[in-house]
């Protein structure tokens, strides 16, 4: 079975934005180390999965595209990545895709989520907001956590972790610090 993989900024209070989802509390002056360990995470990655808010989604795949096309870009090797691998969008209202290499899926989420994750293939990475997250975590579809924890508390915001019917454990796989004061925390769920 495919790996299904959430990497996502949150603060160390556990908020990926403030409460209308916007992100101005995030460090995104990433460093290079960084920017290798997200390149590194999409190596076996052969789908993307972007369940973002509507404005988010439609930004997500232009930006990076014209990233990937200026070679003096700081993050050209993660444009370039994230613009080869192949997207898939969940949304509600649109049906077909303007974008090249992307799919637009309508059904139920968790339905065609397991479904995915039962094709063959390699790693699919998330990179969603948080409603989106929350129902991935409380339905325990997601193998790995990969959570760029920012060193900023904001008090409240949009929390993941949510609406759980039980606890779900947790064991660290790695930590680890880079000089642009993000920590990331990968985690993988305990498994009966």
């Amino acid at each position: 079975m495919r790996k299904l993989k959430l990497q996502i900024h949150i603060t160390i209070d556990g908020f990926v934005g403030r409460q209308n989802g916007e992100m101005d509390c995030m460090n995104l002056n990433l460093d290079d180390d960084l920017r290798n360990y997200m390149i590194a995470n999409l190596e076996q990655v052969d789908s993307i999965l972007l369940t973002l808010g509507h404005n988010s989604k439609m930004s997500f795949i232009p930006y990076w595209a014209s990233v990937a096309e200026n070679k003096s870009d700081p993050f050209f090797a993660l444009g370039k990545r994230l613009t080869d691998i192949p997207k898939i969008v969940f949304s509600r209202t649109l049906t077909d895709s303007e974008w090249a290499n992307t799919k637009i899926i309508n059904g139920d989420i968790v339905e065609e989520i397991t479904k995915l994750k039962k094709q063959k293939g390699n790693d699919i990475m998330v990179y969603g907001g948080a409603r989106f997250a929350s129902i991935l975590i409380k339905n325990r579809l997601v193998d790995e956590f990969h959570l760029l924890v920012n060193p900023v508390a904001i008090g409240s915001g949009l929390p993941i972790f949510k609406e759980f019917d039980s606890k779900q454990d947790l064991t660290l796989v790695k930590a680890r610090q880079f000089d642009c004061g993000i920590v990331v925390l990968h985690y993988e769920p305990k498994r009966n």
